[in-house]
């Protein structure tokens, strides 16, 4: 089978978001590229869109730590700046009335053909950017163009394969009011658009942080790779977005068992 990617990293509960010692993600279970293994477990992706490895995987991560917390939920975290992504060319190869491609997006060849398979094995997805302008990032903006094969229009394998997953989103900014909401909206946007239940923090703990987990980096602003820790609010409120995230998605598993 070759070298295993080493883009995703399984987090166990007995090593959660150790890093090894190369400096890397932790190699995936198995060979995403050849199909990923179906699972009892509720599994949880989490996605980081930054450039860097800092403040924003250090949320996320706070994330997964939640969703952990929840008895049968597995996580795995994903940085797409390890990733070769080319960007959507608008071509709708993977949505026209042609015959089915071959790959589920014929115009690209790349890091994506590895995502598509884990994603459609997903039970819950969160989405952590730092904030640009106001948005998210462009690493995540052109990761979520790449899932056109993903969505109802596809005519693909893997047509439909986000609806129903449970979706929450983090955002990073270097301000207290720098764009976060707007930011974890347009995530939001996308959960919808791709037909996804999407969830915020609820009010476990009251964190303040509704729509989701927004983060400052102030006064430390980005120079500081975990300056985010200090934004106890954002740290509380990551954790219980994780949380939420998989109760609704291990609730949604047991009703589809229920009516089976």
């Amino acid at each position: 089978m070759g070298e295993r990617p080493a883009f995703l990293h399984k987090m166990r509960p007995e090593n959660r978001y150790r890093v090894p010692a190369s400096g890397g993600l932790g190699r995936h279970e198995d060979h995403p590229g050849k199909g990923v293994e179906k699972t009892t477990l509720t599994r949880i992706v989490g996605i980081s869109g930054s450039p860097r490895q800092g403040n924003t995987r250090i949320l996320l991560e706070q994330a997964l730590n939640g969703a952990n917390s929840v008895q049968g939920v597995e996580t795995r975290l994903l940085e797409l700046r390890n990733l070769n992504i080319k960007p959507c060319m608008g071509c709708f190869g993977c949505s026209n009335d042609r015959p089915l491609p071959e790959r589920p997006c014929p115009a690209h060849g790349d890091d994506m053909e590895l995502v598509y398979s884990e994603l459609a094995l997903t039970h819950g997805l969160i989405l952590a950017t730092p904030v640009y302008y106001g948005g998210v990032s462009g690493l995540l903006k052109n990761f979520m163009d790449r899932t056109e094969p993903l969505s109802r229009y596809g005519r693909t394998r893997y047509r439909s394969a986000l609806k129903n997953v449970v979706g929450g989103a983090v955002a990073v900014g270097a301000n207290r009011n720098g764009g976060q909401e707007t930011a974890i909206q347009a995530i939001h946007h996308y959960f919808l658009i791709q037909d996804m239940i999407v969830v915020g923090t609820s009010t476990e703990g009251l964190p303040g942080c509704y729509l989701g987990a927004g983060a400052t980096t102030y006064p430390d602003k980005g120079r500081v790779v975990d300056a985010v820790k200090g934004d106890t609010l954002a740290m509380d409120a990551a954790r219980a977005l994780g949380r939420r995230v998989a109760e609704v998605a291990v609730m949604i598993r047991a009703a589809r068992a229920g009516a089976s």
